[in-house]
C-alpha cells in the first residue's frame, strides 16, 4: 500500500479523479453511440446494389483483419504512451473513411472502403478499455461505473438509428455514422495524456512476453473468450427461436432491451459487490449463469421464463467483461495495459468468430443440442478462470490495487 501511494497510484478520489472518472465515463457513452446506426450497414449495402453474397464477405472482413492488426497496433502505442492520441486519431480517421461510402462506390470500392474502416475502427474499443483502466489504476476508480455508460449508449443508439433512419433516409446512413464518429476524438483530447496517468516507476521493466508468461492472465483471457463466444447460438438464431414459438417483433426487441438493461445494473453495481476478492470470480460467475441460460433456452421456454434468461445477461456478459477487465487491470503494469487488450482482443476475436460460425451446423442437429454445446463451453471457461494461483499480483504487480480499482 505504501507503494502504492508513493507511485500516485489509489489517490485522488475526488477533484482530479472525479474529473478523470467523469471524462472516460463520457469517451465510453461517445463511443458507443454509433453501435446502433452500424448495425444498418447491411441494409444499407442492400440499398445501394450491393448483392447478398457480397454483404456477407463484406461483414466477415472486420473479423479476419481484427485478428491480424489488433493485437500489434496496441501494443505498439500502449509502449509508446500514446493510447490517448490513437483514441482520438483513429476515430477521425475513421469518420473520413466512412464518408467515401457516400460516394456509393462499385464493388471493389466497397471491399476496400470496409477494409480500411476495419484496420482503422477496430482499434478504437480496444484502446478505449486499455485507457480506462489506466484510470482505474490511477485514480482508484470502479471500471463497471465508467463502462455502463457505454451500455447507456448502445440503448440510445438502438433507439435512435431506427427514427434518424426513417427521418433522413437510409442513403444517409454513412453521414450519421462519421457525425457520430466525431464524438469519441473531441472527449478524447479533452483527456489526460498517457504519462499522466502512469506511476512513478511504471513505464520501465516489463515486456509483451511477461504477459505470456502469466498463466493465471492467460487463462482468464481463454475463460472470458469461451464465456463470450457460448454466446454465438442466441446471437445468430435468438430471434429466429423466439419467432417460431410466436412471439411478436415489438416483444423480440424488448427482450433484446431487457439483456441490455441488466448489463447497466451489473456494471454499476459489480465491482462494489465483488470488493478485495479475485476478480476471476466475476468471470467463473459468468460461465456458471451463461450455461444455466442456455439450458434455459435449449427447452424453448414461455415468455415468463425467458424474460428471466434474457435478466441473466447482466451476469453473463457483464460479469465476464468486468472480471477479465479487472484483471487486467489488478495483475498488468501501465505501460502493458493496451498490449494486454489487444492480446485479449484477438483470443475474444478468434472464440467468437469459430462459435458464430460454428451456431449454424449444431442449430442443424437441434435447437437442444445447440444450447447445450454453448454451455459446456462456457462451464469449460469457469474451468480455467478458476483461481490456482497465490492471488491476483502473484505474476505482475498490481501496484497495491483491489480487484475493483480501490486502494488495499
Amino acid at each position: 500500500m505504501e507503494t502504492a501511494r508513493a507511485s500516485g497510484v489509489g489517490v485522488g478520489v475526488g477533484g482530479a479523479g472525479d474529473r478523470l472518472g467523469l471524462g472516460v465515463s463520457g469517451l465510453y457513452l461517445s463511443l458507443y453511440l454509433h453501435y446502433g446506426f452500424f448495425a444498418f450497414l447491411p441494409l444499407w449495402l442492400k440499398a445501394t446494389g450491393a448483392p447478398h453474397e457480397e454483404i456477407g464477405v463484406l461483414m466477415a472482413i472486420p473479423m479476419v483483419l481484427r485478428l491480424l492488426t489488433v493485437a500489434p497496433f496496441s501494443a505498439f502505442v500502449g509502449r509508446r504512451g500514446w493510447v490517448r492520441n490513437a483514441i482520438a486519431y483513429t476515430s477521425l480517421a475513421s469518420a473520413a473513411i466512412v464518408l467515401f461510402l457516400l460516394g456509393e462506390p462499385d464493388h471493389a470500392g466497397r471491399i476496400l472502403i470496409v477494409i480500411f474502416l476495419s484496420i482503422v475502427w477496430d482499434q478504437i474499443p480496444v484502446l478505449t478499455d486499455a485507457y480506462a483502466v489506466m484510470a482505474v489504476r490511477s485514480r482508484s476508480l470502479d471500471f463497471g461505473r465508467l463502462r455502463v455508460w457505454g451500455s447507456i449508449a448502445v440503448v440510445v443508439s438502438n433507439a435512435a438509428a431506427g427514427w434518424a433512419i426513417a427521418t433522413f433516409g437510409i442513403k444517409m446512413l454513412p453521414l450519421m455514422i462519421a457525425a457520430l464518429l466525431l464524438a469519441p476524438a473531441l472527449v478524447a483530447f479533452l483527456l489526460p495524456a498517457d504519462r499522466q496517468l502512469s506511476a512513478a516507476g511504471d513505464a520501465v521493466g516489463g515486456r509483451w512476453r511477461d504477459l505470456i508468461g502469466d498463466r493465471g492472465l492467460i487463462l482468464a483471457m481463454v475463460a472470458a473468450s469461451l464465456i463470450m463466444g457460448s454466446h454465438g447460438v442466441v446471437t445468430s438464431f435468438g430471434a429466429i427461436q423466439w419467432t417460431a414459438q410466436g412471439i411478436s417483433t415489438t416483444t423480440i426487441g424488448l427482450l433484446q432491451a431487457l439483456a441490455v438493461a441488466a448489463e447497466i445494473g451489473a456494471f454499476w453495481f459489480g465491482a462494489r459487490l465483488l470488493g478485495q476478492r479475485d476478480p476471476r470470480l466475476l468471470i467463473c460467475a459468468g460461465a456458471v449463469a451463461a450455461a444455466l441460460r442456455w439450458a434455459i433456452m435449449a427447452t424453448s421456454p414461455g415468455l415468463a421464463v425467458l424474460i428471466v434468461a434474457q435478466l441473466l445477461n447482466g451476469i453473463t456478459a457483464t460479469g465476464t467483461i468486468l472480471g477479465i477487465m479487472l484483471v487486467i487491470a489488478t495483475r498488468v503494469p501501465t505501460h502493458l495495459s493496451a498490449t494486454a487488450q489487444g492480446m485479449n482482443a484477438v483470443l475474444l476475436g478468434a472464440v467468437l468468430a469459430v462459435a458464430t460460425a460454428g451456431s449454424g451446423l449444431l442449430w442443424s442437429y437441434g435447437l437442444a443440442i445447440a444450447y447445450v454445446a454453448m454451455a459446456v463451453l462456457a462451464l469449460l471457461g469457469a474451468l480455467c478462470a478458476w483461481p490456482r494461483d497465490a492471488g491476483a499480483g502473484a505474476a505482475i504487480n498490481t501496484d497495491g490495487l483491489s480487484a475493483s480499482g480501490v486502494e488495499s
